[in-house]
């Protein structure tokens, strides 16, 4: 059995499709143990918050240490070991509400420093990574909803045969970098921080109204599945487009033709599910931008894209989002968003990784 970091030890098919198939689990069981526990919390709020705060703001010191000296595998086993282990824990409502979360956030960092290590089409297999987690947490949402008891059981043992197949299966090298150029055209301090501040500001805007969006057709089941398949398919097609056309192209022009699709074509369902599948191309794209400013920090990279994700949920969390509703307001942000991304990139457009 191969175990860790030979050049040649892994195969890339077999890898991305475990770490993926892994996120998804991870993912259903998380979203199914929150939220069949919620009920059952004092504070539900606090609940969210904290399951939120820990598997997703988490990450980004996370990755730092990984960069640093800590075994991505490593953290990738013990974080699906930690979801599994929670559900030992059903009845101590906190004890597994910060074991599901805190194997989360390691599990998804510690894939991810991986699948950000492969040597070519970063965007592609970081959006066939990321893209399961939709479908995971429709899976355990729904679950959930049905009060089924069976997933108690299957999913620790679904999560322990997969941990089993992490630790096996050959992973890509994990090289730390000390110093590497960042590609950025004037060599500040200050700018490397706007321009990592910017992306972050797309990400937090792209998470915001994401989860604020209203489709009234919701109730009908068939559409609901086509706009996860958007979901999931426009994080997927949106890496392979940004490798062969590049970071800028597909982002602003992804973001520009979904802001009015979005915005003022929600209640058309026909034209609102292209806009959410072009919507998502932003994802592998900001992601990699992050990685080519800080090229030699993979995990931190990561770990900041979550964290912003979490800072653009917040108003959604605490119910203070009904003003995202007015279609010109979701106009207003998608298309600032489109512009932080346009200036960040446009300064980084060489690659770097």
């Amino acid at each position: 059995m191969r175990i860790f970091y030979n050049r040649h030890s892994y195969k890339i098919a077999p890898f991305i499709t475990l770490v993926s198939v892994a996120h998804l689990a991870v993912d259903a069981a998380c979203a199914f143990l929150l939220l069949s526990l919620l009920g059952f919390y004092n504070n539900p709020l606090l609940a969210l918050l904290l399951y939120n705060g820990v598997a997703f703001a988490l990450q980004a010191p996370l990755g730092w240490v990984i960069d640093k000296w800590f075994n991505p595998k490593l953290a990738a086993i013990l974080g699906l070991v930690c979801v599994a282990g929670s559900f030992l824990f059903f009845g101590s409502l906190y004890v597994a509400l910060m074991l599901f979360s805190v194997g989360n956030a390691l599990y998804h960092v510690g894939a991810g420093s991986l699948v950000l290590s492969l040597p070519d089409k970063k965007a592609t297999f970081s959006g066939i990574y990321v893209a399961p987690g939709a479908m995971g947490l429709a899976i355990g949402t729904s679950l959930a909803a049905s009060g089924a008891h069976l997933p108690l059981i299957l999913f620790p043992i679904v999560l322990l045969v997969l941990c089993g197949l992490v630790y096996g299966v050959g992973m890509p090298n994990f090289i730390r970098i000390k110093q590497v150029s960042t590609g950025v055209k004037v060599n500040l301090g200050w700018l490397l921080f706007l321009l990592i501040l910017l992306v972050l500001v797309t990400i937090s805007i792209r998470s915001l109204v994401g989860l604020s969006m209203d489709y009234p057709w919701k109730q009908d089941q068939w559409l609901v599945y086509g706009l996860l398949a958007a979901v999931v398919g426009g994080k997927v097609v949106g890496g392979i487009v940004a490798d062969k056309f590049g970071l800028l192209k597909t982002g602003v022009l992804s973001l520009l033709l979904s802001t009015v699709l979005l915005s003022f074509c929600a209640t058309v369902p026909v034209l609102a599910i292209p806009g959410a599948f072009l919507f998502n191309f932003s994802m592998p794209v900001t992601l990699i931008a992050v990685l080519n400013l800080l090229p030699a920090y993979r995990g931190l990279s990561f770990g900041l894209t979550t964290v912003a994700l979490y800072l653009g949920a917040l108003p959604v969390l605490l119910g203070r989002n009904d003003w995202i509703y007015n279609p010109l307001m979701g106009f207003a942000l998608i298309l600032l968003s489109t512009i932080t991304l346009f200036i960040a990139l446009r300064f980084t457009k060489k690659t770097t990784i």
